[in-house]
């Protein structure tokens, strides 16, 4: 590489570097002060001040509803997994009697061929 394109390189890269250090002093001193809207800066017993606070209040709520709503979906499936974990460590024998206690009992079988109204 020629020596003469190495500097057009380097005066290329400082051009773009001193075009962003001037854009940032324009902005600099260019700036206004910020002026705070009606609700932090203005009165805080203005309706928009209120209904600012309402807005908050009813967020939280639904925040709260949401975070109660998973911890008792936590809850039912630790409960859940401690009843399955008592079921496997009983053994076979205890799943049995649980699942035929579950069951309907059944009918007693009839004498005859006798349908339900009680006609042949």
């Amino acid at each position: 590489m020629s020596r003469l394109v190495r500097v057009i390189r380097v005066r290329r890269r400082l051009d773009s570097v001193s075009r962003a250090i001037l854009a940032g002093l324009a902005a600099l001193l260019g700036a206004q002060p910020a002026r705070a809207c009606s609700v932090c800066f203005g009165d805080p017993s203005s309706g928009l001040s209120q209904g600012a606070q309402a807005g908050m209040l009813v967020l939280l709520g639904v925040i709260g509803v949401v975070l109660t709503g998973l911890a008792s979906l936590f809850g039912f499936w630790m409960r859940r997994a401690a009843n399955l974990r008592a079921l496997q460590e009983a053994g076979p024998a205890a799943t049995a009697d649980r699942t035929e206690s579950s069951r309907p009992a059944p009918s007693p079988p009839s004498g005859g061929h006798e349908s339900a109204s009680g006609h042949l």
